[in-house]
């Protein structure tokens, strides 16, 4: 895996909620520019039909989601899907808005939800528009999720979903080129436990990189900010906010 230097400033700190309950040891700060911004009601109307239609000049395009300064670079790796096909992670989403979640089937809480959040905005698109988008799944638990526990997981949600193993050593490397703390497990007896990691989805546009991310938010609302921007990324890929 070819890991560029990556320095990520901060002018804003989002605090990412780690899996497995309220005292994950691994809560750390992953930095952006601002929060994700919440859908008003009396604009979501307006805001909605404007990124659907695609009606706005690029200096008018406003994003919910938080925005990583200075964008994400997309990981140069090679993994392996749950077909058993090697997945050049840059070559296979080339030219796709491609949506990154980094989680673990046996999550009892966040990752599940996260996820579902994600189908039901893409069930609400247009489908043309979704045919852009490719959601790629890479586990962070790959001890316990082998090839066929991530497909029948991620079969819950969308079928569509790309599940990607991978081994210990390049999920390492692979947190540090993303800016992101290490995995650490917590102990919950029974020769079982929870994987605390940071739980954001990434947005990568067509240019390869990720300007826009999505924390999970504890407070609800992440659907209608990601129902905003993604019709945006999937239709026009990043565009400058005025």
């Amino acid at each position: 895996m070819r890991l560029p230097a990556l320095l990520v400033t901060s002018l804003l700190a989002v605090v990412l909620v780690a899996c497995g309950g309220a005292d994950g040891g691994n809560e750390a700060p992953f930095e952006v520019e601002g929060p994700p911004r919440p859908v008003e009601t009396g604009d979501a109307g307006d805001d909605a039909t404007q990124a659907a239609s695609g009606a706005r000049e690029a200096s008018e395009f406003i994003y919910r989601g938080a925005r990583a300064t200075p964008p994400l670079p997309k990981p140069d790796v090679v993994l392996t899907d749950t077909n058993g096909d090697p997945f050049d992670f840059l070559a296979k989403t080339e030219g796709y808005l491609t949506l990154l979640y980094l989680g673990y089937t046996h999550c009892p809480d966040i990752c599940p939800t996260h996820l579902l959040e994600l189908s039901k905005v893409l069930e609400e698109m247009d489908p043309e528009l979704v045919e852009r988008i490719r959601v790629v799944f890479i586990t962070t638990d790959p001890a316990r999720d082998d090839a066929a526990a991530i497909r029948r997981w991620l079969d819950l949600f969308d079928a569509s979903f790309i599940g990607l193993t991978i081994e210990p050593e390049t999920l390492s490397s692979l947190l540090t080129f993303l800016g992101m703390p290490q995995i650490t497990k917590r102990d919950i007896g029974d020769g079982r436990y929870v994987v605390n990691h940071p739980t954001i989805l990434i947005a990568y546009t067509p240019d390869n990189l990720g300007h826009i991310v999505y924390p999970f938010l504890q407070g609800g609302g992440l659907r209608a900010i990601m129902s905003h921007d993604l019709p945006l990324l999937a239709e026009h890929g990043w565009q400058e906010p005025s």
